[in-house]
């Protein structure tokens, strides 16, 4: 019998991974004290500096191993979306409205049409996420890049403070794109031993490189009008880490120890179930690395639910009840749709 898949069998090792998170908290930190300036949030979705009286954030992300299958299948463009969508996505749920954008994009030869089709993905991003771009950085790396590297840096302002969570809060969860652009070091090394890129998969309804190659929300503008308008507490963005995410609001965002509990989740979306079969992916390991089919969740009291998921769709994306907020200790528990059986991340 097949080995069963992991993230750490395919070269991403979560757990080393937090090792190294932990080696640049230790240097932010020295940087800090020695030369006096506080850092906020180090934990959370997007730690902040003050400057007077403004609160500021600068955050980085890329589209990592996605752009392998975007060369392959002619979507470089996504590439250069999905950089700017992660980072978008990520300051949002802080309360910070992003500003200025800044790129660096990384080639493995002098490609004008390859860094074009690129910067288009990038330039209607910012266009959507409503945020200037500014300028960046090109390089021509032959020797060490095989493909592009595409990587987005987000400067964000302040404008609301996400509130602490509390015993008896609805969690809503809305609706992902797919993949997004987590998980696909994992997701490769299933699918792509079984299937071929521009092969139809019935389950799907189009091809797996198609599927690989969807956009990822830009939920940057429902989540700043919720916050605007006072229906939410806080909101997380599922990316890396997946559904651990949702403990740093757990940690962050609560007056007494909570737990989220996430009893009502939809049925995985079909590529979801797909890399779960083929690759013998357990439970924990598919809900801590892949978004599941859900791809932003929001905190609201009981009386605005129905609010919030109004402006979910007409923002154009479904959303729905998906857990609760009980007294706890700071856990995420996941009861898995189907058969029941409780996932807990502490």
């Amino acid at each position: 019998m097949d080995e069963s898949w992991t993230y750490a069998r395919a070269g991403v090792d979560l757990a080393k991974h937090r090792a190294m998170h932990s080696t640049a908290h230790e240097i932010i930190l020295d940087l800090s004290r020695k030369l006096g300036v506080e850092v906020h949030e180090l934990e959370g979705y997007a730690p902040y500096v003050k400057m007077g009286n403004l609160e500021l954030t600068v955050h980085a992300d890329g589209v990592g191993t996605k752009v392998i299958v975007l060369q392959q299948t002619g979507r470089l463009h996504v590439a250069g979306w999905d950089a700017m969508a992660m980072n978008l996505n990520d300051v949002v749920c802080g309360g910070f409205r992003p500003v200025i954008a800044s790129l660096y994009v990384a080639l493995p030869e002098s490609n004008e049409v390859m860094f074009r089709e690129i910067m288009r993905g990038v330039h209607k991003a910012a266009e959507t996420g409503r945020v200037m771009v500014i300028g960046g950085e090109t390089a021509i790396l032959p020797d060490v890049l095989s493909y592009p590297d595409v990587c987005c840096f987000v400067v964000a302002k302040r404008e609301f403070k996400p509130q602490n969570i509390r015993e008896g809060d609805i969690v809503i969860g809305v609706e992902s794109n797919g993949l997004h652009a987590n998980g696909y070091t994992l997701a490769r090394k299933v699918l792509l031993s079984k299937f071929k890129l521009d092969e139809y998969i019935p389950e799907l309804g189009t091809t797996l490189g198609e599927e690989l190659s969807r956009e990822t929300y830009i939920y940057s503008n429902l989540v700043l009008e919720l916050y605007e308008r006072g229906l939410i507490r806080a909101a997380a963005h599922i990316t890396g880490g997946a559904f651990t995410k949702l403990k740093r609001l757990t940690k962050l965002l609560a007056d007494n120890r909570v737990d989220i509990v996430l009893n009502s989740l939809p049925e995985p979306k079909p590529i979801f179930k797909i890399i779960q079969c083929e690759g013998r992916v357990e439970d924990e390991e598919m809900y801590r690395v892949f978004n599941m089919g859900i791809g932003l969740v929001l905190v609201a009291g009981p009386e605005h639910v129905e609010e919030v998921v109004s402006a979910c769709r007409r923002h154009g994306y479904e959303a729905k009840m998906i857990g609760k907020v009980e007294k706890g200790i700071g856990r995420v528990k996941i009861v898995v749709p189907g058969s029941g059986k409780v996932i807990t991340y502490d």
